[in-house]
């Protein structure tokens, strides 16, 4: 349902109505003018609900076989903080009414969530509760409610939403892509170490972009990542098309454990810099350039195999390791090949992911370490929900939903001739 929009006429009469009621004072401020206008359009928007839930206006009787719902009751001041300051308005009441639900004043309500999210998010990029309270009062007034508890309170919805977002049911998720990774933060205070926070980021059906677990690990383990995985799937995760990670040996068995009918994809950037790291460093551009032929130069994964062939002709006897790492776990390299040419780019890597833990490290570093695992979580969770909302997602279209399901009965294919092979072995 689309954005009810105010006629012309509306527009006009509540603009009438609010004018009208303005004190009769020379001068207003801009700031005093949009907090009076807030608290009329408030007042307002109240009233045409209640009329609109009790089917008549002001003064009118109920129709003959009408249904009761209630009446109006009066009014009631209210204060509500807002990023305009304090704004007081006379809230419309009803009697009678147990149904009746207002989306502008909720129960108890004393600041909307978008302002306490705000507050929230401040707190995300590492500014103190006094640096909160300060900035808000130079846009809001010296009135502004702002304790130290009611920001703890913020923070503990904050925690409670992460908690339940943690434990969602995932079997309608329709997930194609699945990227994985690591990164370590400063968590307990009673350990000098940092631990590794594992993430999971999806690609959807649509083309959308979701964070869909993060968790906490001693270390990066064939046995840490494997519990990390399989809650994805006790969870009801379906298999992903496609999952793309590094090259930890403990995530590559996880994943070729718990999602066998998807493909994997192994991060090039990281196979590149592993055969790199067999090369002398002043070879190492020379090196690089060639590597990028295969994994970013080709068109096609036939030219690319070609690229592997001139790479292993060239430097199997002057680095021969290096040749050697660049063909462990080459097919899983080159897997993106296979799927829509405008997804390559962003299915390759991982460093979709590499770039979100930047963020992540950049937010929280400034806060230092942290008292609670559960508080650090939480705002790694605000972090990742901010940073995916700002990426575009990627092309769904129906060639794409083709190809896609024709790189799913591959697979299945795939496996089972290789169950039929072991079979006849």
């Amino acid at each position: 349902m689309g954005k009810a929009k105010l006629t012309n006429n509306q527009e006009q009469g509540l603009a009438q109505t609010i004018f009208e009621a303005m004190p009769s004072a020379s001068e207003m401020s801009v700031l005093g003018l949009l907090q009076f206008g807030s608290s009329a359009l408030l007042k307002e928007a109240v009233v045409a609900e209640i009329t609109r839930y009790l089917g008549r206006g002001f003064y009118q009787h109920l129709k003959s076989g009408q249904e009761f719902k209630g009446e109006r009751n009066g009014y009631r001041r209210t204060t509500v903080d807002t990023p305009i300051g304090q704004v007081e308005y006379s809230r419309p009441l009803v009697a009678y009414a147990p149904d009746f639900e207002s989306k502008f004043h909720t129960p108890y309500m004393r600041r909307p969530k978008a302002f306490a999210n705000a507050i929230a998010d401040m707190h995300v990029n590492g500014v103190s509760h006094r640096s909160v309270k300060r900035a808000l009062k130079s846009v809001t007034g010296e009135n502004v409610r702002l304790s130290k508890s009611t920001i703890c309170r913020i923070t503990k919805r904050l925690v409670g939403e992460f908690k339940l977002w943690q434990k969602r049911d995932l079997s309608n998720l329709p997930v194609k892509y699945l990227i994985l990774d690591a990164t370590r933060l400063k968590i307990r205070l009673d350990s000098s170490s940092k631990q590794p926070v594992m993430i999971a980021y999806a690609v959807l059906e649509d083309g959308s972009m979701e964070t869909i677990s993060i968790a906490v690990r001693n270390s990066e383990s064939n046995a840490a990542w494997e519990s990390f995985i399989a809650d994805l799937k006790r969870r009801g995760l379906k298999d992903p098309l496609l999952t793309v990670s590094d090259g930890n040996d403990g995530v590559i068995a996880a994943i070729e454990k718990y999602f066998q009918t998807g493909w994997r994809q192994r991060c090039v950037k990281h196979k590149t810099d592993n055969v790199l790291e067999c090369v002398p460093l002043e070879k190492q551009e020379d090196v690089r350039e060639d590597i990028n032929r295969i994994f970013y130069g080709a068109t096609s994964l036939e030219q690319a195999k070609l690229a592997v062939q001139d790479f292993t002709l060239k430097y199997r006897k002057l680095y021969p390791s290096a040749v050697a790492c660049l063909h462990r776990d080459l097919d899983q390299c080159l897997t993106f090949y296979l799927f829509p040419l405008s997804h390559w780019k962003r299915i390759r890597t991982s460093n979709r992911l590499e770039r979100m833990n930047l963020e992540i490290k950049r937010r929280l570093n400034s806060i230092g370490r942290h008292p609670d695992e559960d508080g650090c979580l939480a705002l790694v969770y605000r972090v990742c929900t901010q940073y995916q909302q700002k990426k575009y997602g990627f092309k769904a279209d129906d060639l794409v939903q083709a190809l896609w399901k024709k790189l799913r009965e591959q697979k299945i294919e795939m496996i089972k001739q290789l169950e039929l092979d072991l079979e006849a072995a």
